[in-house]
């Protein structure tokens, strides 16, 4: 196996000139990567893991400093040998799944059919016909990482390609990484992951755009919930949907009964395509049910409820790209007239989150995980009465995961009934209930404490 160094970093540095003043993402990054090596990018959300990999792709152009991959020096490149770096050289996986694909076609035509075998490696092999919107997230992601794999380029840049991804359904992804890189591929994962970093030949750890020996952990207590009230603000009984795929049809949910009460933590368990996303959004009115009986605070129609009682955050995250991240949080309160009084509840969410310091910015000038993050304070600024959230902590390094945890316990104390779909299986310490989704079906309820 060649361990021959493919791409070289050396004084790069990325500064975004916006209407907001310049953020720099990366400054005087020394880094060097090997065919044949799995080197894991870690750091907290904002360090610079995207735009560090976006620069190796050709997709960013540094500020400063130099970027070689193959021989080539990309920093000053004409945009015809950018072209060909990425068709020949580098492969580039988004951190957000649905943008690997050209929406109107299937997995299948999406390379004339060349990752076939890599999806059914991953588990897909009964989705080549479908389109990216009819996969779950999970899915998606592990059709993302299928395409690029078939593509065969000799460096492949991942960034979070386990975020949405339940252990089980990551340990494929995590087995091509280690034959793909055995074969001379040199991988380079942006990761939060502890199984990838566990792979990794190399850890590179970035801290506000800077290579640092360690990183330090951002403290995030971890104190499960308190025993919640009885009160039932929201239910599911024997809920089914299904959808037509073709001459098929697709059972996502065939059997969803379960229960929150006010003040509650209650966690929706279950690997990717299990039917988590598509039951809490029929309990958000967002689709209709095919059968059975659902509730949320004595309303049958949740469509009808208002933004401080019910609450939805979505895998998507539905930020308003023309506002910032604080007025992005402060809308749900501006529509309901009650901004000013909801103003210290901004300010607490902005800081528990660790949001102040960007509030001034556009969504798109902050990291996925701030944008995540961002879409939790909105969903919570008005106290709702129930709070639907979809994967909550996927894009969320260690630290920043418990604090978002921590910010949904503090928020159930205020008696917000939370649910949380989630693949993640530390969750059983913050919730007081568990339930486990496998196959469109809640099998059972862990009461904890």
């Amino acid at each position: 196996m060649s361990r021959d160094v493919l791409a070289v970093c050396h004084g790069l540095s990325k500064v975004y000139v916006t209407p907001t003043g310049g953020i720099e993402a990366l400054h005087a990054v020394d880094a060097e990567f090997r065919a044949g090596e799995i080197t894991a990018v870690v750091g907290p959300s904002g360090s610079g893991k995207s735009t560090l990999l976006k620069a190796l792709a050709g997709l960013d152009r540094p500020t400063s400093g130099h970027v070689t991959v193959g021989g080539r020096e990309l920093a000053a490149a004409s945009p015809t040998v950018l072209r060909s770096h990425r068709r020949e050289v580098a492969t580039y996986v988004s951190q957000k799944a649905s943008d690997n694909f050209v929406p109107h076609l299937t997995m299948r035509e999406q390379d004339d059919g060349r990752s076939v075998p890599t999806l059914a490696e991953f588990g897909l092999a009964e989705r080549t016909d479908s389109k990216p919107i009819e996969l779950s997230g999970g899915e998606q992601a592990r059709a993302a990482f299928a395409l690029a794999l078939a593509r065969r380029t000799p460096l492949l840049l991942a960034d979070e390609p386990t975020a949405e991804l339940d252990r089980g359904s990551a340990g494929p992804l995590l087995e091509a990484v280690r034959h793909h890189a055995g074969a001379g591929v040199a991988l380079v994962i942006a990761t939060h992951d502890d199984d990838v970093i566990a792979i990794a030949d190399r850890v590179l750890r970035l801290d506000r755009g800077r290579v640092v020996a360690e990183g330090a952990v951002r403290p995030g207590g971890r104190t499960a919930a308190r025993a919640g009230s009885s009160d039932q603000v929201l239910f599911a009984r024997g809920v089914a949907k299904s959808y037509r795929h073709g001459p098929e049809a697709v059972h996502a949910v065939v059997e969803g009964t379960l229960d929150v009460g006010r003040g509650e933590v209650g966690a929706l368990l279950g690997r990717s395509g299990s039917g988590k996303s598509t039951l809490l959004a029929l309990l958000a009115g967002l689709q209709p049910a095919d059968a059975g009986e659902l509730g949320v605070l004595g309303s049958h129609d949740p469509t009808a409820l208002p933004w401080d009682a019910l609450a939805f955050l979505p895998q998507r995250f539905g930020l308003l790209p023309e506002l910032s991240v604080r007025e992005n949080v402060e809308f749900p309160a501006r529509l309901a007239g009650l901004l000013d009084e909801r103003a210290p509840a901004v300010e607490r969410l902005l800081d528990r989150l660790g949001l102040t310091e960007l509030a001034s910015r556009p969504p798109y000038e902050t990291s996925i995980g701030q944008q995540q993050r961002t879409a939790l304070a909105r969903a919570l600024v008005l106290g709702p009465g129930v709070l639907l959230a979809d994967e909550p902590t996927s894009h969320q390094d260690a630290g920043w995961r418990d604090a978002v945890w921590q910010v949904l316990v503090e928020a159930a104390e205020s008696g917000t009934a939370c649910l949380v779909a989630t693949h993640e299986e530390q969750i059983a310490q913050y919730a007081n209930r568990v339930w486990q989704m496998d196959s469109g079906v809640v099998k059972y309820a862990t009461i904890v404490g």
